[in-house]
């Protein structure tokens, strides 16, 4: 198989920066890559394949396969103490990035077509926002239980900002854990309405009367 043809599929997948790294892919990647953007579906066994590439970009030393058991092990292997950049992304935030790639590869594909079928993207990693305009769809779900989301907290000093803040990064809001207190990005909490109890409401219907 020319490299050539994988080319594309690495650029959609991994950005121009990593281009330089086909020519040391090992087959089953260079397949993988091959059938990126064949179909504008990502299938079950084309994402394994996907999340094992993922693994290696991380650490290549590996032999894990799956993303989330690579970032809990990163996680635990340096005690917490690891920027999020650090960690692999979750697999439900990398399966939104290979629709995405595999979105793009497909119209890169078809570019010498002269009226290729082009699928929804709102089918392919992104999203309409509320002017209805295309927003990238980060992740179908929460990035982790409710009891772990509240012990996340950023150390920003002046202001929390993408791609520092780990809150941010995270699509999360800040918290009274976080350092800086004063952000934009803060939570904002409400206060309890006061329920009248059944002695208080009976005494106002007395008082209508």
């Amino acid at each position: 198989m020319p490299l050539q043809a994988v080319i594309p599929s690495v650029h959609s997948l991994a950005g121009e920066d990593d281009d330089t790294q086909a020519g040391e892919m090992d087959k089953t990647y260079q397949d993988a890559f091959h059938e990126l953007g064949r179909s504008w579906e990502v299938s079950p066994e084309l994402f394994e394949k996907l999340q094992e590439i993922t693994c290696h970009m991380y650490l290549p030393s590996t032999h894990t396969t799956e993303v989330n058991k690579l970032r809990y092990e990163l996680f635990c292997a340096r005690r917490g103490e690891v920027e999020s950049s650090q960690l692999p992304p979750c697999e439900d935030c990398l399966f939104m990035h290979a629709l995405r790639a595999n979105y793009q590869a497909a119209i890169w594909r078809r570019s010498l077509q002269s009226q290729p079928f082009v699928a929804n993207p709102t089918d392919c990693g992104w999203m309409t926002d509320e002017d209805g305009k295309l927003a990238v769809n980060w992740m179908r779900g929460s990035p982790a239980p409710d009891a772990v989301m509240q012990l996340l907290s950023c150390k920003c000093v002046r202001s929390c900002e993408l791609p520092k803040c780990t809150c941010l990064s995270n699509g999360l809001k800040c918290t009274d854990m976080c350092r800086l207190q004063t952000c934009q990005n803060k939570a904002i909490e409400e206060e309890p309405v006061a329920q009248q109890s059944d002695s208080e409401s009976d005494v106002d219907d007395i008082e209508e009367d």
